[in-house]
């Protein structure tokens, strides 16, 4: 088991891998009495075409990793959720783009709690009736999301942006494409994206790593898998202009909320990638937040509110900016925005601003290594993308006004997509 210090952040986590490819990490934090344990893979809503290292395809229907997330819970005839809670555990798991992650907290003893999240994720137990009846459950589940106003804007603004990208679906899919789902896609799909030698098990806990790491060895070494083959995503060619440049829907909401988003090119190199996410974020932190101080005259004018944000995301097929807020004064919003991103991209910006960001970051970051589910997310997604834990706050550190500069050029030009969620009933 190999340990890692950071001294920096004063954290301390171990490593290991199990003989049939599962990646182990314990992160020891000794002042807590409560245990998180996370186990993932890197099957999220976006892999729907993989190929594997003999040229097999696979193609899924869109929603399948969210479907599988569900079936997940069931052991026969018990309730995952029933025996976790008569462990005293409380479990939960999600599905996003890029990962679905199963996880139990407990202050309790973790020993019969870890047992059965390792059991529970490593066996696909479902039959044909099963699968029928959960259909119906995940198509409400879908139809819920879409009444809520928030879900449903970003959901539509995916939308605009992409043509043929698999972000353009609902990470549950839709009604259409969950009705397709068959037993045999959720099999193929589990034998080869949840064999171990492709999954990761963190857990944050006080408890001696060599302990916690004998109770996993013992439950694997009970266990055979067959050779799964490595796999990976394939996207079809997305086009460098947006979907619908312009949709307006309507729903129950008072004030009318917008979505303006930037769609921007990915980038393979990972180390780039996060550079160029830092530099774009702290832009946007600069000139859409209440450093800028026009900030307060935007409030004032009611042309935001506290809903108001923004956010940018690379991934290595994909790029976006989205900025957001509820407002009746539409086209001063959009000129907000539009002026906004074009200063942002000649990115001006004094060395005293970038400085305080960065010390805002570094302060976020402190934090949430107080938080065992913030630990647990981070760790994982770093894992799946190739890069450390820390490494995202190292690339930060070294940023200067150049890198901003670069980062940000590809702003003037990005074309952009708008969505506006209109009050159903307006008063005329």
């Amino acid at each position: 088991m190999k340990k890692i210090v950071n001294s920096k952040y004063r954290e301390t986590y171990y490593e290991d891998t199990m003989d049939n490819g599962l990646k182990v990490v314990l992160w020891h934090k000794p002042d807590y009495e409560k245990s998180l344990f996370m186990m993932a893979t890197p099957l999220g809503a976006m892999d729907l075409r993989q190929r594997d290292e003999q040229g097999k395809s696979y193609e899924f229907p869109a929603g399948i990793a969210h479907f599988l997330e569900h079936k997940m819970f069931e052991m026969g005839d018990k309730d995952v959720m029933d025996v976790f809670s008569q462990l005293g555990a409380n479990v939960n798991a999600f599905t996003s783009y890029s990962e679905t992650a199963y996880y139990f907290s407990t202050s309790q003893d973790y020993k019969k709690p870890l047992a059965l999240l390792l059991d529970f994720v490593q066996q696909l137990d479902i039959s044909e009736a099963s699968i029928e009846k959960e259909k119906g459950i995940i198509i409400q589940e879908l139809n819920m999301y879409k009444q809520m106003s928030d879900q449903r804007l970003l959901m539509e603004t995916f939308s605009s942006l992409y043509a043929e990208h698999p972000l353009k679906y609902d990470i549950g899919g839709d009604a259409q494409s969950v009705s397709g789902i068959t037993k045999k896609q959720l099999e193929e799909c589990y034998a080869i994206n949840y064999h171990p030698s492709t999954m990761v098990l963190i857990g944050v806990t006080s408890h001696d790593p060599d302990e916690v790491l004998s109770v996993i060895r013992k439950n694997q070494k009970k266990k055979k898998f067959a050779p799964a083959p490595k796999v990976m995503t394939v996207y079809v060619d997305e086009p460098e202009e947006v979907a619908r440049k312009k949709y307006v829907f309507s729903m129950e909401v008072s004030v009318p909320k917008i979505c303006i988003a930037y769609k921007l090119g990915g980038i393979s190199d990972v180390r780039e990638r996060i550079r160029q996410e830092w530099c774009i974020k702290i832009m946007l932190d600069a000139y859409f937040s209440s450093i800028n101080e026009d900030y307060q005259s935007w409030i004032d004018d009611e042309i935001i509110n506290d809903y108001f944000g923004s956010e940018v995301d690379y991934g290595e097929n994909y790029g976006s900016v989205l900025i957001y807020s509820e407002t009746e004064k539409q086209e001063a919003f959009e000129e907000l925005v539009y002026n906004g991103v074009q200063s942002i991209a000649q990115a001006k910006l004094s060395e005293d601003v970038l400085q305080q960001l960065k010390r805002r970051y570094y302060g976020q970051t402190l934090r949430s290594l107080n938080s065992f589910d913030d630990i647990a997310i981070s760790f994982v997604r770093s894992y799946f993308d190739g890069s450390d834990f820390f490494q995202s706050m190292e690339i930060l550190d070294a940023i200067t006004m150049s890198d901003i500069e670069k980062a940000c050029e590809s702003l003037a030009d990005a074309p952009f997509a708008e969505v506006i969620v209109q009050p159903k009933y307006q008063n005329k």
